[in-house]
């Protein structure tokens, strides 16, 4: 279960270098978090002004992809079955549907051979104040480790149980934050931005915490059953 105290912790304790040292990038670790940061800034760009011009967003994608580790082939899988796709178009109509969680998804969602995992990565850099990325990692603890049904089994390749297993975790990130907000638990500082609550927790944020938590080789951060209140 979830110690909502502990959430700065895992916070600090996120680390992801699955291909860092390949594209010469430092371990993404509390506090610079530099790859991350590097990917935020440049998305925010894509955003505000690279849907309105031609840009070359196909590279920002594939170093997404790469920053992710592009498991199971990710990265070979969106190069060879984009074909035809309007790269730019879809770009926008996620731009134009990121006040609404299931439109984003479902539009990230049609981008071929990402999967619901690079999917959501996307999100997350788009609008990490809105959205986290929810890979298997953290998918499997929520259901191995919460003591509730609100994130489902998630079924990959089918698009509405990945939009709805989405969805549900969003809402799910969201209560995190109010809860957060409510105890006045603030989020560490470091490079990345802050939110504008208080507390200054992202949905970027949390999901970096949860990722942390989830981690099989850190047993220190999940509590046993029953000691701490479940969130």
């Amino acid at each position: 279960m979830l110690n909502l105290n502990s959430f700065p912790e895992y916070f600090r304790s996120y680390s992801w270098d699955k291909k860092h040292h390949l594209y010469g990038y430092p371990p993404d670790n509390f506090e610079k978090f530099e790859w991350i940061l590097s990917l935020e800034r440049r998305f925010e760009w894509l955003k505000h002004h690279g849907t309105n011009k031609p840009t070359a967003s196909i590279y920002l994608f594939r170093e997404m992809i790469q920053w992710g580790g592009s498991q199971n082939g990710v990265l070979q899988k969106f190069e060879d079955q984009l074909g035809e796709t309007n790269l730019q178009a879809v770009i926008q109509a996620i731009v134009n549907n990121l006040h609404d969680p299931k439109l984003a998804i479902d539009v990230a969602l049609t981008l071929p051979g990402l999967g619901l995992t690079y999917a959501s990565k996307l999100l997350r850099f788009l609008h990490p104040e809105r959205y986290g990325a929810l890979d298997t990692r953290v998918r499997n603890a929520l259901l191995q480790q919460i003591n509730h049904n609100r994130i489902p089994k998630i079924y990959d390749g089918n698009a509405k149980s990945m939009s709805t297993g989405y969805i549900a975790f969003n809402s799910y990130v969201n209560s995190l934050k109010i809860n957060l907000e409510d105890a006045s638990i603030n989020r560490p500082e470091c490079a990345l931005p802050r939110a504008n609550g208080k507390t200054g927790w992202r949905s970027a944020d949390i999901e970096m915490a949860l990722f942390a938590w989830a981690n099989p080789d850190e047993e220190q951060y999940k509590e046993p059953f029953g000691k701490t209140k479940s969130y």
